[in-house]
């Protein structure tokens, strides 16, 4: 669930994205990604990207820990891009704004807190060419939350 007005449109940083309508203030919440969602292990979300299901493809996302979310209808927030200067940090199923934001900005996550380790769509960054994957779940949730701290100081 998205917390602020959106839309989506055109990226520059990859296909469509997801942009502001509305300024945002640093640490402020922009969405709530475990509302309406269901959880499944990160087996289970492996195996169902093996099978190519393309809504949990789409939907899914690190939780917490061995734990994934995904939904059961594609909403505005699965336009959300991935950047290695995210404009959003991603930690335990909510997004914070990590600086302040205006409307027409996009909105982006670092992609490693969304993905499995070993992430079958693992891909490179557009602009640095660098793997893009998962981190080991423990790992995930201790760095996300130290960004999140840093981030309300």
């Amino acid at each position: 669930m998205i917390h602020v007005k959106t839309e989506v449109k055109q990226s520059k940083v990859h296909g469509e994205g997801l942009f502001l309508l509305e300024p945002v203030k640093k640490g402020d919440i922009i969405a709530s990604l475990i509302v309406d969602a269901k959880i499944m292990t990160e087996e289970e979300y492996q195996e169902e990207q093996r099978k190519n299901n393309e809504i949990v493809v789409k939907t899914g996302v690190r939780f917490a820990g061995e734990y994934f979310l995904y939904k059961d209808t594609i909403d505005n927030e699965e336009y959300i891009n991935h950047s290695n200067d995210p404009s959003m940090l991603y930690h335990c199923g909510i997004c914070f704004a990590k600086r302040d934001l205006d409307a027409g900005d996009e909105l982006t996550v670092d992609y490693k807190y969304f993905l499995a380790r070993d992430d079958i769509f693992q891909f490179s960054d557009e602009d640095t060419s660098q793997k893009v994957d998962g981190m080991d779940p423990k790992k995930a949730m201790i760095d996300s939350a130290k960004e999140l701290i840093e981030l309300w100081k």
